[in-house]
This record gives structure tokens, sequence and C-alpha cells, in this order.
């Protein structure tokens, strides 16, 4: 797939091409078009591209948004009295397509969560349905659906309605919603395949001949071409796309990990996360990349999360080199999932989070702030350096055998540890000896593990070592809370 991004053909450029492109390494601008206004050397070159990544039979088609190539379906498959499916968490644009413009000419969409049962879908197939439109992930939540059995469910049902798939959240790379049984593959180039939030544009691939006819046309009559030059940007993005797919997929990861062990944060959802709903079809399917989304906790103030960001950018778009965050109940679906009758009304605490290519410390660091200002909570350090003094302490622990372990870290970032020894001193004395021995006494974090028959939980420093604490730094902090979700206390607030 590496090599597609940058060749449609696996043995390089090949002589037609070296013909259009003028002797050039890559595709040239065309501004004119041909005798259609569909026929573009470098539109076509893009859409070639585009026909090797999905995997497709038939030439991909480009579009002029993802919205453009979406309405270019509906207008060409659906007509008066006609019934359609979509999942219930769709993208806002498709919500508010079929339900603000499509329901005026008696076209009747049905929402529905097919990511728990996929062979609901038969309960809801009638006699005029005529389209079901899947989004694997789905924007915002990141459901998962099953593409395959989905497909081969409706396709048994009736082979005449056509199912299509939005891989704009998985991108070519990561799910080919082709292979799977889905009739159309669209994605919003917009998005990860241009990948530098400069363009906007959409694209349809398919095996079908039938299919592909009836969207060539609709693609010229409609006028809803993308522009050369915006061909020619989201051709030279693809050229990195699987580099750039890497590393927001690695970022994302981390991201969600952190996010998994924080106190503000309720539930996340990233399909490589084995706590994900739908993990298992991840994991035959595919379908994750850089998106994630998180439910904050009740008591967080999502506003204020926000605004708390510095380097994390609030806006709606998604799949660029930057990380972008946005709430749905605020700002992309208020009009449609927090207003519609859905099978499932979203948390308004939840955030959608377009995981960018930043340094993924940079990244987490500013989540850490923001989220612990958004509850007040008293922590001011990077999440990172807790769990490594947890670690630490850990480590300790299980390789020296001891019931008690602490680890501290000092304001200059050296870490100590101490174990008890067979209770002559306590664990978190130890610590702090070795740090005085070895001349420090800037002491700033401190946590203490005990080893208990139900596992290793954080317990408060001793009441000697409190007052030890007090008079090294009487602002130095205590890991408290559990392994997996600690938090920090000042040393005087402890109880």
């Amino acid at each position: 797939m590496d090599t597609f991004c940058i060749h449609r053909d696996a043995d390089g450029i090949s002589d037609e091409e070296i013909k259009l492109w003028l002797n050039g390494v890559v595709p040239p601008i065309y501004l004119s078009d041909g005798e259609k206004p569909s026929i573009n050397p470098t539109r076509q070159a893009l859409e070639e591209t585009l026909t090797c990544l999905d995997k497709a039979q038939q030439p991909s088609l480009t579009f002029a948004s993802g919205l453009a190539a979406a309405t270019s379906v509906c207008l060409s498959f659906l007509k008066k009295d006609d019934h359609a499916v979509i999942v219930d968490d769709a993208y806002s644009g498709i919500t508010n397509l079929f339900q603000a413009c499509l329901s005026r000419w008696s076209i009747h969409p049905s929402f529905i969560n097919l990511s728990q049962t996929p062979s609901i879908i038969t309960k809801h197939l009638h006699s005029n349905t005529r389209l079901v439109w899947l989004e694997s992930p789905s924007n915002p939540s990141m459901r998962l659906v099953d593409i395959e059995t989905i497909a081969s469910l409706v396709h048994s049902h009736d082979s005449s309605i056509i199912v299509v798939v939005d891989n704009t959240f998985a991108s070519p790379l990561n799910q080919s919603p082709l292979t799977l049984g889905a009739d159309i593959c669209l994605s919003s180039m917009t998005k990860f395949i241009n990948g530098h939030t400069d363009v906007i544009g959409g694209c349809l691939s398919t095996n079908r001949k039938d299919l592909y006819d009836i969207l060539k046309t609709s693609q010229s009559l409609l006028h809803m071409n993308l522009s050369p030059f915006d061909c020619y940007l989201v051709r030279r993005g693809i050229n990195t796309l699987p580099i750039r797919m890497r590393q927001h997929m690695k970022n994302a990861l981390q991201v969600a990990q952190f996010l998994e062990g924080h106190p503000a944060i309720d539930r996340v959802f990233y399909p490589a996360l084995p706590s994900h709903p739908q993990h298992d079809i991840y994991k035959k399917q595919g379908g994750a990349s850089g998106m994630c989304s998180y439910v904050l906790h009740e008591a967080a103030d999502t506003k204020r999360f926000l605004r708390e960001l510095k380097l994390c950018t609030v806006a709606v778009s998604l799949g660029g080199c930057e990380t972008l965050i946005e709430s749905p109940s605020i700002m992309t679906h208020r009009s449609t999932l927090y207003e519609a009758e859905t099978n499932e009304k979203m948390s308004d605490q939840l955030i959608r989070m377009s995981v960018g290519l930043e340094n993924v410390h940079d990244i987490i660091k500013d989540l850490d702030r923001a989220l612990n200002l958004s509850m007040n909570l008293h922590t001011k350090q990077d999440a990172y350096s807790d769990r490594e003094l947890i670690d630490k302490a850990r480590y300790v622990m299980n390789r020296l055998d001891s019931t008690n372990a602490a680890a501290l870290r000092t304001t200059s970032g050296e870490i100590y540890s101490g174990i008890r020894f067979r209770s002559a001193i306590d664990a978190d004395i130890g610590a702090i000896s070795a740090m005085i021995n070895d001349g420090h006494q800037d002491l700033a974090t401190i946590v203490v593990l005990r080893r208990t028959v139900n596992g290793i939980e954080m317990i408060s420093p001793s009441e000697n070592c409190r007052k030890l604490i007090g008079d090294l730094n009487s602002n130095a902090e205590v890991l408290m809370g559990t392994i997996e979700k600690p938090y920090r206390m000042a040393i005087n607030d402890l109880p």
C-alpha cells in the first residue's frame, strides 16, 4: 500500500504517465478540462491513485467535498417514497441531508444503532428500502459496525439495496469496505487522505459497473468535480499518507491510554483499546486511525476544558497534522444528535479528538493541564511523571519482594525509591533518606504503595514521613487514588 500511495503501479511511472506528466516526476496541474468537464489529467491522476487505495474494480470518482459525493449518491439512487437506513450517530452533514433536504421529497430515513447487534438491520428493511448508510468508525462516537455481516444480510434480503460505507475516519490504509461487501465506499478527502487541512474534497469508489456509470453521469451532470488545483494537492498529500497514518495511530493510542487513567475521564472510545465495545470487530476489520472520543467526568466543565487547551486547537475539522478537539453537543452535532430523536442520546460531555502529529508528550501535557483545570484538581505535573513514579515503586516492590514501596521525584527531576526493610524503616522514609544522602532536599512528589491480597494499592505516607516532607517542602504533593486513576494532593491537605 505504501508504494501505491506514490505510484499507482508497482512498476513505477508508466510510459503513458511520463508523456501525460510532460516528463515530470509528479503530475502537473492542468487547469483546463478536456472534451468533457469531468476529464482532466490532474484529476485523472488522483482518481487512479484512489482506485488503487480503495481496491476498487471501477475508477474512483472525485467530488468538490465529501458531502457533495454523498449528495451525488442520494440523488442518483433515491426517488420519492424510497427508504434509507442510516447509522444513528452519523456525520451531522449526512443526518441533515436526509432530515432537512431529502425528507422534503418524501424520502424516508431510519436512524438505527447497528453497532451492537448487526442482525437488527433485517427488522428495518422494507420493500421500499433502497440504501443502507454505514459509518465505521462513526462520527463522533467511534462506534464500529460489522460491515461484512451487515452487507451480507442486506444483500440476502434484497440484492438491489445499495450499501454505502463512509470510510473517512479509518482511511483506505486501515479499512477496505469494498472487500467486505460494500457497494460504494465514500471518503471525505478533506480529512486524512489529504491530511494538511487545506483542501475540501470527496471521493466515491465501487466494484460495480452499473453503479459507476450512474455516478459518473451524475459527476458530470451536477458539476460537483474537484478542481484541478485541489486534485494536485490531494495527490501530493497521499504520498505521505502511510507514514502520517502510522504516526497518527501511534500517538492516538498513547493518548487514549493516558485518558483511560485520568480522573477527569469517564470513558474512552478508541477501537484499538481492548475496552472499546466493538474491539472484536476492530481486530477482524480494522478502523483505528488518529480519531478518538471520550466522555468527561460529570464534574468536569466542558467549556473550560476547551478554553484551557493551548497546543491542541478547538476546531471542527479532523485528519490534519495538527491536533483538533471539539464538543459535538455544542459544535458539530448540536442540530442533529442532540435535537433529533435517536436510539441513544449521546452525553453532553462527549469530546471528539483528532490526534495530530505533534510530539505525543506535548499533546498529553496539554490535555492533562486542561482536564485538571476543568475539574479544579490540585495537579500540575505531567501525568507521565505520575505513571513513571508508580511504575518505579512497583518495580522495586516486585524485584525485592517487599510489601511496601515508595518512589519520589525532586523538583530537579531526580527519582529515588525505597522499600520497607524488615519493618525497621518505612518505605517512604527510605526513599527520602536516599534522596538526602545524594545531596538533594527538593522533594516534589511522592507515592507509597502497599501489597494486599487484592493487589497493589496507594496509601498515605506515614506520620513520620509527613513531618519530614513538611520540613523539606511544604508544597510537596502526594499521589493518591488508585493505580489506574491517580491524583495529586498537597501534603498539608491529607486527612
